[in-house]
């Protein structure tokens, strides 16, 4: 039986981490070097000046069309409400990431790593395109990819949630948690997940032990968390 059941679409965006381009040293487009470019893109992002990002990201992609290059673009144009723009760039990301496959074996991983953030990027701009099922499948890949998989089932539980496939979903959930336990939302979500689906009996809600754990998870990392309030009134509704 479905109930209480908050949505988290801000959740299933999550913001999308700038990280430090590699140093290059050549001179680029309009006479700025990457790293002058790169730290003005970092400054714009955290102001939300997505114009300002895009343009910084477009002038490194076309000094190196590297994929880092290209994910911040990506970025960029996903936060600037450019989703079919950013899809498209993701799309150019992974496939120069492919070219940019390193032979040692522990380069490997982290170039897995940066794969796997492309992923998110992409399952992001499906999911503003509300194709969803194509979104959950690049966070699955995402998950395939990287060292710590907890971001990417977290978007796929989040986003099942938000369509009500509260079984999937609690899945998802648990393997986020298995793989980063200190992810609030993703506790809060498992424990929404499972409280949906219990019966009541004599007006309580009969959860589960897990259902009851995961809420109280919830709160014991985030006591003044945005979801604090229905994570309490669930707990209120529960049989002891």
């Amino acid at each position: 039986m479905r109930r209480f059941i908050p949505t988290i679409a801000a959740a299933v965006l999550p913001l999308l981490f700038v990280f430090p381009i590699t140093p290059q040293t050549s001179n680029g487009a309009g006479g700025h070097n990457p790293e002058t470019l790169t730290a003005a893109y970092n400054q714009a992002m955290q102001a939300k000046d997505w114009p300002r990002a895009v343009t910084l990201a477009q002038q490194l992609a076309a000094q190196q069309a590297t994929s880092l290059n290209l994910k911040l673009l990506g970025n960029a144009q996903l936060y600037s409400g450019s989703a079919d723009a950013a899809l498209a760039t993701y799309e150019q990301a992974l496939a120069a990431a492919e070219k940019e496959k390193p032979a040692d074996a522990q380069a490997v991983v982290k170039w897995k790593d940066g794969l796997s953030q492309i992923y998110i990027g992409k399952g992001n701009a499906l999911l503003k395109l509300k194709r969803t099922a194509e979104a959950i499948a690049a966070y699955n890949q995402s998950a395939a990819l990287a060292s710590n998989a907890g971001q990417a089932y977290f978007n796929v539980c989040a986003a099942l949630y938000n369509i009500g496939n509260t079984h999937d979903s609690a899945a998802a959930c648990r393997k986020c948690v298995q793989a980063d336990p200190s992810r609030a939302n993703a506790w809060f979500v498992l424990g929404s997940d499972l409280f949906a689906d219990a019966p009541i009996n004599n007006g309580k809600v009969a959860a589960t032990a897990e259902t009851r754990e995961a809420l109280e998870k919830y709160l014991a990392l985030a006591p003044d968390g945005p979801h604090a309030t229905d994570v309490k009134a669930m707990l209120e509704m529960i049989a002891k």
